[in-house]
């Protein structure tokens, strides 16, 4: 077996020993006289060997069958000789023992020189041999050794090589893994790398690390030695794997669902979202806030979210007839240098409160508009009614909302047609001239908790039809004119008036004299005062009295008309002188007539 020295200086330091003192010894032989031959001698021993071991005889270096009486001189003669101090050379018989065990690590080569009295000269080399009495030792224990997650496959990192005293097969002849490597299904994440001799070690990442599934790996590293059995020594390695931004923050769920009442009160909580980020320190701080990008944009003047906690708040009170559903998207980032960011969708169900009232659409289904005639028959429609409440419920459904008609004295019902549409009707027959407006007020109420309810009044016109004739203030009209009355003369004024809508076609009078008749030619009336006036002719004492039938209609359609009978009494005038019948009258009167008896009367006539 080889064996390769390891302490070298200490056979160096002998051979300069062996420098001085062998000329020493020369320069006394030749003043002496003597000059032999130099002979070299070389021994080994193993180290450690008990004292008083036998290492060799210097006579072995000398040529055989000669004598040395006298014994061998030595050129390590002082008194801190490492020769004398580890080994007993007896001069007389040329033996060499050790005198106490060898550590080839402390001194591994020892050289003297020996000399006879005939001036022979040996030169005695002796070579401690290793042996195996040493494991290979680490400087330290235990080592700590940070990577980063983000390190590549193929990254090495140095740890501490061990030493190992003992020279050749017997020192460091690599390291190992012990247990096996960590690693997983996909194969360790560690290797050893050394070379040969193994005076380096590396950490070898094989793979990529991550924090967040393990953030430590305990290793043991076992360097072991080429003896038999073999010394192995143990270094504990704790690899500590640096955190980096590597991981985005992740909410629980990808998408949240909350509902809000819409009379809940500015800040009031609506849901709290949680997102969690693996990384260490700044790297796994999750600040929250409203995405810009996604969601309603509107979302950020109603709703608000918490920086820290990710509680989310309403910033005023929601509308569910506006907007029954928000949707809204809220972003959580990390506190690295380039932050990651995630996403999560946040949808809002406003739910219902019976905070609206019913609301009533009314549509007139004539042209007239809010008005119905008076010739309409019951069960005509008048106006289609629809009422609907934006709440939601019983309160939205056509259902829900009970509708009430106020007022109308039976005149006017409301007929149901499903989904929320009534038909307001005519109940009972209607008359203008009695009446000609209705008030009415629909009612609506839902039903919610507490119910609301609303109203619509309603002026409904009963327009009017042509079914009132005009109708003289008296059915017999009297006047007296004087038979002298120039034309123009008033007579007397007529009056005439009409039930129907005033100011309307229907009660717009209009008078004229019956044709057909002598006196008509007479007189004149006007169409539109009703004065009766005279037009000329009249004579007394040709036809003292008049009779006129007048007529007054209207101007409807068809236009409705009345009579009345006026009646005119020609006045005499003084336009006649007297005329008697005959010149002479004869007349008888008795004897003895009283007084004052009449003899004679006569009527006496005018023209």
């Amino acid at each position: 077996m080889g064996h390769r020295p390891v302490a070298r200086g200490a056979g160096e330091a002998g051979r300069g020993q062996r420098g001085w003192l062998l000329p020493l010894w020369l320069c006394c032989c030749a003043a002496g006289g003597c000059l032999g031959q130099v002979h070299r001698l070389r021994l080994a021993v193993d180290e450690g060997l008990p004292a008083d071991t036998l290492v060799g005889d210097i006579s072995a270096g000398l040529p055989p069958g000669g004598a040395h009486p006298g014994g061998f001189f030595l050129s390590e003669g002082g008194g801190e000789s490492a020769v004398l101090a580890d080994f007993h050379v007896h001069t007389e018989t040329g033996l060499i023992r050790t005198a106490r065990p060898l550590d080839r690590e402390r001194r591994a080569h020892y050289s003297f020189v020996a000399a006879t009295l005939q001036g022979e000269m040996v030169q005695v080399e002796i070579t401690v041999a290793d042996v195996n009495d040493h494991a290979p030792r680490f400087p330290r224990d235990s080592v700590r050794v940070a990577v980063s997650e983000l390190s590549p496959p193929g990254s090495v990192f140095r740890l501490p090589a061990a030493r190992d005293p003992d020279a050749g097969p017997f020192g460091t002849q690599g390291y190992s893994l012990l247990p096996p490597p960590p690693g997983d299904e996909d194969g360790p994440f560690f290797q050893l790398r050394y070379g040969t001799p193994p005076e380096t070690l590396d950490l070898a990442l094989l793979r990529r690390l991550d924090r967040e599934r393990a953030d430590t790996y305990r290793l043991l590293v076992e360097a072991w030695d080429g003896g038999s059995p073999r010394r192995s020594g143990r270094l504990r390695v704790e690899v500590q794997v640096l955190d980096e931004n590597d991981n985005a923050p992740a909410f629980e769920q990808s998408e949240y669902r909350a509902r809000v009442a819409e009379d809940a009160p500015a800040g009031s909580p609506v849901c709290r979202l949680l997102a969690t980020d693996p990384d260490l320190g700044a790297n796994g701080e999750v600040r929250y806030s409203l995405s810009r990008r996604q969601g309603d944009p509107a979302a950020a003047s109603l709703f608000a979210v918490d920086e820290r906690t990710g509680l989310l708040r309403l910033l005023r009170p929601l509308d569910r007839e506006t907007r029954a559903l928000h949707r809204l998207a809220v972003e959580a980032r990390d506190g690295g240098a380039q932050p990651e960011v995630a996403t999560a969708l946040v949808a809002v169900e406003v739910l219902d409160v019976n905070d609206n009232r019913p609301a009533i659409q009314l549509l007139f289904l004539t042209e007239a508009g809010a008005s119905v005639s008076e010739g309409a028959r019951p069960g005509d429609y008048v106006a289609r009614v629809s009422v609907s409440d934006p709440d939601e419920g019983e309160g939205a459904a056509a259902g829900g909302v009970a509708l009430s008609l106020q007022g109308g004295e039976g005149a006017f019902s409301l007929r149901p047609s499903g989904d929320g549409v009534f038909f307001l009707c005519v109940e009972g027959a209607l008359d203008r001239e009695r009446r000609d407006v209705y008030e009415l007020r629909l009612v609506a109420v839902d039903s919610g908790s507490p119910p609301l309810s609303s109203q619509r009044a309603l002026l409904l016109r009963v327009a009017d039809l042509n079914d009132q004739a005009p109708a003289f203030a008296q059915p017999h009209y009297r006047a007296a004119v004087s038979e002298a009355a120039s034309p123009g003369t008033l007579v007397l004024r007529l009056s005439a008036s009409d039930a129907d809508e005033p100011d309307s076609p229907n009660a717009q009078v209009r008078y004229s004299l019956a044709p057909h008749q002598a006196p008509a030619a007479l007189f004149h009336l006007d169409p539109l005062s009703g004065v009766l006036s005279v037009r000329g002719g009249l004579d007394h004492e040709r036809e003292a009295g008049l009779e006129l039938l007048v007529w007054a209609r209207d101007l409807g359609a068809p236009p409705l008309s009345a009579s009345c009978l006026v009646s005119v009494s020609v006045e005499d005038a003084n336009d006649n002188e007297p005329v008697f019948e005959q010149q002479v009258y004869n007349a008888t009167v008795a004897e003895h007539s009283r007084p004052g008896l009449c003899l004679l009367q006569r009527r006496q006539q005018e023209k």
